[in-house]
Parts: C-alpha cells; structure tokens; sequence
C-alpha cells in the first residue's frame, strides 16, 4: 500500500453528521454485525449436531446461493472425513470444504 493514494469520503445524512452508536448499530456496520452474529451461531450449531471430534474443526458455517449448509472445516483430512460420513445435517444437504485460513 505505501505510496497509493487512498481517498477516504465523509458522508453525514440530511440531518447533519452520524453518532459512532447509530452507525454501529444502523447501516452496514449494523448489517455486517447481524450476519456476523448470525454466522456464529449457525456455527455453534453446526458443532452441536455434530460428533465432538469433528465438531471440534468446524470453523465456519453458512448457506451457499443454492440453500446448501455450507461448512468450512480446518484441514483436508477433515473435511473429507465429514464429506463421507454426513450427507444431510440440520435438515439441509451440506456442502464440505476446507475453510481459509483464519475464517470464522
């Protein structure tokens, strides 16, 4: 990044400028925390319905655009363990991948 510009844009709403609170809790800020949220609780029962050796690399969970549980494991090795031995969890077909490093 050293030696680009970066622009950065203020923007206030009709009324004047924001409160730090209402952006946190409104707009995207809100939203991103909401689906934040939401992801980790999916997550949490993911692991849950799950046998505790294999909940324990669940690292991430979510709904691909084709309504799938998507479930992002920690290693191969696992992810091909859960591939084989789950088709169906939580009442929806899964989908079994290899999370990137430090999702979740």
């Amino acid at each position: 990044m050293a030696g680009e510009n970066i622009e950065f844009r203020l923007t206030m709403s009709a009324d004047g400028p924001r409160r730090i609170g209402d952006l946190l809790q409104n707009g995207d800020i809100g939203r991103l925390r909401s689906e934040a949220a939401e992801r980790r609780g999916l997550r949490e029962r993911v692991r849950a319905a799950l046998p505790a050796h294999e909940a324990a690399h669940v690292v991430s969970a979510g709904f691909d655009d084709e309504g799938r549980l998507s479930i992002g494991m920690d290693s191969a090795a696992w992810a091909a363990r859960l591939r084989y031995s789950t088709t169906e969890l939580l009442g929806k077909a899964i989908r079994v991948h290899v999370a990137a490093p430090g999702a979740g």
